[in-house]
C-alpha cells in the first residue's frame, strides 16, 4: 500500500514538473511566501523591536531566498537538460556554418516562388535532434523569461520595502543603521541595506546567457523555415508569406525579451535580430533583385520568353512589395513594443528604460536599409522594363498626328483626339500589371519615376516638332487632356512634373514672340520659369509663323 502511494506521488510530481512553467511557478510561490511573511510579520517586529527593525528580517529573508531559489534553479537546469541542449545547439550551429546550410535553405529559384528546394537540402534542414526540438526550446525560452521577470518583480518589491525601512532608521538615529549593518561588508551592500548583487540575481543572469543562445538558434531556424516555405498567392495579398511570418516571429521574440526586464538581454536580442535580418532576410531579397531578370535570358524565344518575362516581372514586384511592407512593419514593430517597455519593472527605471528604447531605435536602421534597397529596385525596374517602352508609346500615339494645321484640320483633330486616345490606351496597357501587382506605396513611387522619364521624352519630342497657331492650340489641348487623364486615374500625380511642358505650351500659343516680356522678369509675377532663356527661344523658334531673327534677339542670354 505504501509503495503504491509513493509511486502515485512520484507520478504526480513528474506530471507537475512536465508543466512548461513548473519551475517559474515554483519560484513565484517562493517569492509570494516571502512577501506574505514580510507583510504579516512587520507589525509584530515593529511592536516588539521598534520601527525600521524589519530591515534585519528582510536581509535574512533575502539570504534565504538566495538559498531556496538557487536550489529551484539548479533543479530547473538539471530537469530541462539545458546544458546538454546548449552543447547540441553549438554542434548544430557549427554544422550549419560548415555546410553553408543557412544560405542553402533559402536558395530557391528566383523566378518561381513556388519552386521546391532540392531534396538533399530539405533533408539536411529537417534533421532535428530530440534535445533541440523547436516546441521544447520555445517552452524553455518562455520559462526562462518568466524566471527573469518574476525575479525582477521580487527584487523590486524587496528593495522597495528595504528602502522604506532604511529611511525610517536614518530618520530616527544614525546609529540604528550601524547596528543593522553590523558584521556586513559595506562594499557589497546598497544604501537600503540589501546586497547589491544577490545570489538570485547572479544565478538568473547565468541562466539568461543560455536564453540568448537558445533564442538566437530558434530565431535562425524559424526565419530559415519562413524563407524556405515562402509562397506568393495574388488572391491572398501583394506580398509573399515570408513577410507576415517573419514579423510575427520578430514580434514574439522582441516582446518576450522585453518581458525579462533585463536591458542586457533586450540589447543582445535586438543585435541578434538585426544581424540575422541582414544576413538572411535582406540578403535574400538583394539576391533575388539582382538575378530575377537575368534568369529569363536562358529561356527560348517566342511565347516562352514572353511568359518567363511576365513571371519574372511579377516576382520582381513581389520582392519590392516585400521590402515596402517590411519597412512599414519594422517601424510598427518598434512602436508596438513601447507600452511593454514603459510598463516594465526595471531595476534602474529611468536609465534602463532609456537603454532599451535606444536599442529598439536600431530597428530604424533596418527600415532605412529596406527603403534604400527598394529605391534601387524601383529604379532598376523603371530602367529595365518601362523606360524602353516610353518612346514606342509616343511613336504610336503620334502616328499620323501633326501640329501644323489648317482650320478644318484643327476642327477634325478636335473631334478625333487621336493622340490622346492612343496615349491613354497605350499607357493603360503599360501600367496595368504594375497597378494590379504592386503595393500602393510602390506604385506611387514607380509612377513618379515613370512620369519623370515620360515628361523628359515628351519634351524631346516637342523640341523636334514644328507648330503653327492652330497646331499650338491643339498641343495645348492634348497636354491638358493627358494631365487630366493622369490626375483622374489616381492620386499620385504631381502637376509640378508637367510645369516645363505647360510653359512650352504657353510659349507656343503666343500671338507674337514679344509677348514673352509680359511674363518675364519683373512682370513674371507668381510664375517661376523652369525653362532657361535658351529653351524659351528654342521653343518659340518651333513656330513656323514666328520670325527667326526676332526670336533670336529676345531676352538677354542666360
Amino acid at each position: 500500500m505504501v509503495i503504491i502511494l509513493l509511486n502515485s506521488t512520484l507520478f504526480v510530481v513528474f506530471l507537475l514538473v512536465a508543466v512548461p512553467t513548473y519551475f517559474a511557478d515554483a519560484l513565484t510561490r517562493l517569492f509570494e511566501n516571502i512577501a506574505v511573511i514580510i507583510d504579516q510579520h512587520q507589525p509584530l517586529v515593529e511592536s516588539h523591536y521598534g520601527k525600521g527593525k524589519m530591515l534585519r528580517v528582510i536581509q535574512r529573508l533575502q539570504e534565504e531566498s538566495d538559498t531556496q531559489s538557487t536550489a529551484i534553479l539548479d533543479r530547473f537546469l538539471q530537469n530541462r537538460k539545458l546544458e546538454a541542449k546548449l552543447v547540441e545547439i553549438q554542434t548544430v550551429m557549427i554544422a550549419m556554418i560548415r555546410n553553408n546550410s543557412t544560405s542553402a535553405i533559402v536558395n530557391r529559384s528566383h523566378t518561381n516562388p513556388n519552386q521546391q528546394q532540392p531534396q538533399h537540402q530539405k533533408k539536411n534542414s529537417e534533421i532535428i535532434s530530440p534535445l533541440v526540438e523547436p516546441r521544447q526550446l520555445d517552452q524553455n525560452l518562455l520559462e526562462l523569461s518568466l524566471i527573469s521577470q518574476r525575479s525582477a518583480l521580487f527584487n523590486s518589491f524587496i528593495n522597495e520595502r528595504a528602502s522604506d525601512e532604511m529611511e525610517i532608521l536614518l530618520g530616527s538615529d544614525e546609529k540604528e543603521k550601524e547596528l543593522v549593518m553590523k558584521g556586513k561588508d559595506s562594499r557589497f551592500y546598497g544604501d537600503n541595506g540589501l546586497l547589491l548583487s544577490s545570489g538570485l540575481t547572479k544565478r538568473v543572469r547565468e541562466l539568461m546567457s543560455s536564453y540568448l543562445v537558445i533564442d538566437e538558434y530558434m530565431l535562425k531556424q524559424s526565419i530559415d523555415k519562413a524563407m524556405r516555405l515562402d509562397d506568393y498567392d495574388p488572391d491572398v495579398g501583394q506580398t509573399s508569406t515570408c513577410v507576415d511570418d517573419l514579423f510575427f516571429i520578430l514580434k514574439t521574440v522582441l516582446k518576450r525579451c522585453i518581458s525579462t526586464f533585463e536591458p542586457e538581454i533586450t540589447g543582445s536580442t535586438v543585435r541578434i535580430i538585426l544581424k540575422i535580418l541582414d544576413n538572411t532576410y535582406i540578403n535574400q531579397f538583394q539576391q533575388n533583385l539582382s538575378t530575377i531578370f537575368t534568369s529569363t535570358e536562358s529561356v527560348g524565344g517566342g511565347r516562352n520568353t514572353e511568359r518567363a518575362l511576365e513571371l519574372a516581372k511579377v516576382n520582381y514586384m513581389v520582392v519590392l512589395n516585400n521590402l515596402d511592407v517590411s519597412a512599414d512593419y519594422t517601424h510598427r514593430l518598434a512602436k508596438e513594443v513601447q507600452p511593454e517597455i514603459e510598463h516594465g519593472i526595471w531595476r534602474n527605471e529611468e536609465e534602463d528604460m532609456k537603454r532599451v528604447k535606444e536599442n529598439i531605435k536600431e530597428f530604424e536602421d533596418a527600415a532605412d536599409k529596406f527603403q534604400q534597397i527598394l529605391k534601387g529596385g524601383l529604379e532598376q525596374l523603371l530602367n529595365q522594363m518601362l523606360k524602353p517602352r516610353i518612346r514606342p508609346l509616343f511613336q504610336e500615339a503620334y502616328r499620323e498626328v501633326k501640329y501644323v494645321l489648317e482650320e478644318d484640320e484643327y476642327n477634325e483633330a478636335d473631334i478625333e483626339e487621336r493622340f490622346v486616345k492612343r496615349f491613354r490606351n497605350g499607357f493603360d496597357q503599360l501600367i496595368s500589371i504594375y497597378k494590379r501587382t504592386m503595393t500602393e506605396n510602390n506604385f506611387v513611387a514607380l509612377m513618379g519615376l515613370l512620369l519623370d522619364a515620360l515628361t523628359s521624352q515628351w519634351e524631346r519630342i516637342v523640341f523636334q516638332t514644328r507648330f503653327n497657331q492652330y497646331g499650338a492650340l491643339r498641343f495645348d489641348k492634348d497636354l491638358r487632356s493627358i494631365i487630366h487623364y493622369l490626375s483622374s486615374m489616381t492620386e499620385w500625380l504631381s502637376r509640378d512634373r508637367f510645369t516645363r511642358l505647360n510653359q512650352m505650351a504657353t510659349l507656343l500659343n503666343f500671338e507674337e514672340p514679344s509677348e514673352i516680356y509680359d511674363f518675364w522678369g519683373a512682370k513674371s509675377g507668381p510664375v517661376s520659369w523652369r525653362l532657361t532663356v535658351t529653351e524659351v527661344k528654342k521653343t518659340l523658334a518651333l513656330r513656323l509663323d514666328f520670325d527667326a531673327e526676332e526670336v533670336s534677339n529676345l531676352l538677354p542670354k542666360s
